[in-house]
This record gives structure tokens, sequence and C-alpha cells, in this order.
């Protein structure tokens, strides 16, 4: 993601409608890896999710002109908009060739089951953007935790400090994350994203 967004969201989307690629990649860089893991959240393929990613970046960049005055939101909207649904053809089509159409996953279940991973993902996005203001050394701390999903000994190995310091460490983050999180209000979605009680 990038670090300082050159504009603001309404010129973002105008630079882009008016086919301005830095803007445009800029969109990419926010939004693929996102996308990315929402459709992997559906699917549980991950090559298959960057490449449902890559597709609605290109349909977003095909249809630019139509988000000329929208909001970031609403080009957000479109985008999971257009991985929700090609995750939903896949399963269906994977049903049907299996043929299991019987069983498939139903219209209105698919739907609670997006809702709910898209909720999970803005709620992650939010909060890994609260540990990108960490010191370096405690955000590479906690992305090894809970994006790596790696275990204490395997980072006290990785960092070449004993368990004990990582357990610190990570305390001492931890702490960093809920400050900055009950400054923004955003304790409860804080509890939920990574399960700490």
């Amino acid at each position: 993601m990038p670090e300082k967004i050159p504009y603001d969201e309404k010129e973002l989307l105008i630079h882009i409608a008016d086919g301005d690629t830095s803007a445009m990649k800029i969109l990419f860089e926010i939004y693929y890896p996102r996308l990315s893991y929402f459709g992997s959240t559906l699917i549980h393929d991950p090559q298959e999710a960057q490449d449902f990613a890559q597709e609605a970046l290109v349909s977003f960049w095909q249809r630019r002109e139509d988000f000329r005055y929208s909001s970031l939101q609403q080009a957000e909207a479109f985008l999971f908009t257009v991985v929700r649904n090609k995750c939903y053809n896949l399963i269906k089509h994977e049903k049907m060739k299996a043929g299991k159409g019987a069983d498939m996953l139903s219209g209105p279940a698919f739907e609670e089951e997006a809702e709910a991973r898209f909720i999970q993902e803005d709620v992650f996005n939010r909060v890994y953007r609260e540990i990108q203001q960490l010191p370096a050394a405690q955000a590479q701390l906690l992305k090894m935790i809970f994006v790596e999903g790696l275990e204490t000994d395997e980072i006290a190995q990785k960092l070449a400090i004993t368990p004990n310091n990582v357990r610190n460490q990570k305390a001492r983050a931890l702490e960093k994350i809920r400050t900055l999180v009950l400054r923004k209000r955003l304790l409860i979605l804080f509890l939920l994203v990574f399960n700490f009680f």
C-alpha cells in the first residue's frame, strides 16, 4: 500500500477517469491485496482469487469514466462485488461439474457469507493500517504473528532472539496497537479480528 497518496479520493478517481495510469497504479496498490484476500476467503484458492482481483481492477479501468464523480467507497463496492460474483460463479460451476447441483450453496447463503467476509476483510485492513504506524520492528513482529501465522519459536529463530523476548515485544506492540485503536474507537473490531479475549 502506498505510504502517502498524492491525491484526495475524488482527485484520484478523476485522474483515473482521465486515463492516468500512475493514479490507477495507486488504486491497484490499495485494493489488489485486499481483493485477493477477500476472494481467497470465499474460494480458498489464492491463485484464483488473485486472478479475480486483477480482473476486477481491469474491469474498473475499462469502466473508469463511470466513476469520475464517485466516492472511493463506491469504487470499492464495485471492486468487491466483481470479486464476489466471480467467486460465486466459480463455486457454482465447480458444484455443477461435480454433479452436486442440489447441494450448491444457495444465493442468499453465499451472499451472507460474502458479506461477513467483506466485513472481516475491512476490519482487518483498518487494524493493519494501525499496525503500519508502529515502529518498524514492532510492525514486523505483529505481521509475522498475525499475517504470516508464525509461532513464537519460529519468530525467535528468524529474529535471533529468545522466545521470551518475542513474547515481551509482542505484549508491548499489542499495547501500542490497543492504544491507537482505542483512540479511533476500533476496539470492538480489534477484538473481533484478533480474538485476544
